[in-house]
């Protein structure tokens, strides 16, 4: 099994996030290109990312696909094998996950998503926090 690498980046990254799942074993994090999470897969997680990438892994390698929106102010998403001279996929999005590659690559994005959202999560969560009405005042 290849290494495929899934990355995406815009507006709301101040970098660049990326996941990285070697021989179908092994995941790797990535914010600007410094590791920050490696860990092996889990079975399950073995279990849903299997057929996906065994399937697109024995298509022919296609021209890089692309879909129009998104713009400078969007969010794009990459996805890569690891002996591929160019990436398999790029794709500027509204939103996560992205979508318009058809089928079998819009099933792995949003697992690959999901998995990059839930380890950059544990790794870092993100809490909600209100701001009272009266704390802005006393802010300004």
């Amino acid at each position: 099994m290849k290494t495929v690498t899934y990355e995406r980046s815009g507006r709301t990254n101040t970098g660049a996030q990326a996941l990285r799942v070697e021989g179908l074993r092994h995941l790797r994090v990535l914010e600007q290109g410094e590791p920050v999470v490696e860990r092996d897969l889990t079975p399950e997680e073995i279990h849903r990312l299997s057929p996906l990438l065994e399937t697109l892994q024995r298509e022919p390698e296609p021209a890089t696909l692309a879909s129009q929106g998104g713009g400078p102010d969007g969010l794009a998403v990459t996805l890569a094998f690891e002996d591929e001279e160019t990436p398999r996929l790029r794709l500027a999005t509204e939103r996560l996950p992205a979508k318009g590659a058809g089928g079998g690559y819009d099933r792995l994005l949003a697992e690959l998503d999901a998995l990059l959202t839930a380890e950059l999560h544990a790794r870092a969560p993100r809490h909600a926090h209100a701001v009272l009405p009266h704390q802005l005042r006393h802010d300004e």
